[in-house]
């Protein structure tokens, strides 16, 4: 058995919105923060889709296929993000589905490339680098561990998790936390409408293009780049206890006014827990913070300046 290996369920809290017809390209560049004229089929890529006032309503992992692009979101806040999109498609020739009839797997450890390997599978080397094998398709993800996701078929993927079944399970709680160790941002129902995306980092992930032209929010993302002064970042804590929700307000001492907020959390691998937090750059070496009255270790930064 393969101890430096999980194999992980991703499609109960993860799904694919599927973006199919000849105005996908055109639509999406208007809608998204990222430059959609450069994915690629070998490399996929993060992007923001935000509110008029610049504030992320959900981070997306964009992959193509078929001549039109998945997009990659929590399940939770599928459905509201594909109603609002499809409130702009107007005249443009394209559908946008959640897909039904799609499963997905994870795979995090330093064995995974040899567990995909032994499966018939590639194992792309860099972060999000993107390989499709007949019906699957893999995509690395961020991180020092080794962590990828698989998608296809239902059938597809039960066949894989079939030929995986010697690899230990995990609950998509671990996923979470390799996340958060990896500093890839996620957007749910609690923290929609909260930050702007250079806030958690997009900007260091590749997830913003600041050449590529108007989109929904464009002008608040810009004018920080190039004329603002970024006050919060996204920062590593952890603690003892049980994890602290999503969008938990994070103060100092005995301080009322919040300093920051819970991006997302998971328990850790040792106990205690794990969470990204959107900190205010004044307390990024404070001592003394805490949710609740839950306290958190002195905040890491995900990018060393």
């Amino acid at each position: 058995m393969n101890k430096d290996l999980a194999l992980i369920r991703l499609d109960a809290d993860t799904v694919l919105l599927q973006a199919r017809g000849p105005d996908v390209d055109t639509f999406l560049q208007g809608q998204l923060s990222n430059d959609i004229s450069r994915l690629s089929g070998k490399q996929a890529q993060l992007s923001s889709y935000n509110s008029p006032k610049g504030r992320m309503l959900a981070v997306l992992t964009l992959m193509r296929r078929d001549g039109g692009i998945d997009l990659e979101l929590p399940r939770s806040i599928a459905e509201p993000i594909a109603k609002r999109l499809r409130m702009f498609v107007l005249r443009s020739k394209l559908t946008l589905t959640i897909a039904t009839d799609e499963a997905s797997l994870g795979l995090v450890g330093a064995e995974a490339p040899a567990a995909l390997a032994a499966a018939g599978l590639p194992a792309p080397a860099e972060a999000l680098g993107y390989a499709v094998a007949g019906e699957l398709r893999v995509l690395r993800r961020f991180g020092d561990t080794p962590r990828y996701s698989v998608h296809g078929p239902v059938a597809a993927i039960e066949a894989l998790a079939s030929r995986l079944s010697d690899a230990p399970t995990a609950g998509f709680d671990a996923w979470m936390r390799a996340q958060i160790l990896a500093g890839e941002p996620v957007v749910g129902a609690q923290t929609q409408d909260r930050f702007v995306a250079q806030m958690a980092n997009l900007d260091r992930l590749g997830g913003i293009s600041f050449d590529k032209g108007c989109y929904t929010g464009q002008e608040i993302v810009a004018r920080l780049h190039y004329l603002g002064q970024l006050k919060r970042r996204l920062f590593l804590c952890s603690g003892t206890g049980a994890a602290p929700e999503a969008g938990a307000s994070i103060h100092l001492g005995g301080q009322d006014q919040s300093v920051g907020e819970v991006v997302q959390s998971a328990p850790g691998a040792a106990g205690g827990f794990v969470a990204s937090v959107v900190l205010q750059l004044s307390q990024a070496e404070a001592d003394g913070l805490h949710v609740g009255d839950t306290a958190l270790s002195r905040p890491q930064p995900y990018f060393i300046d």
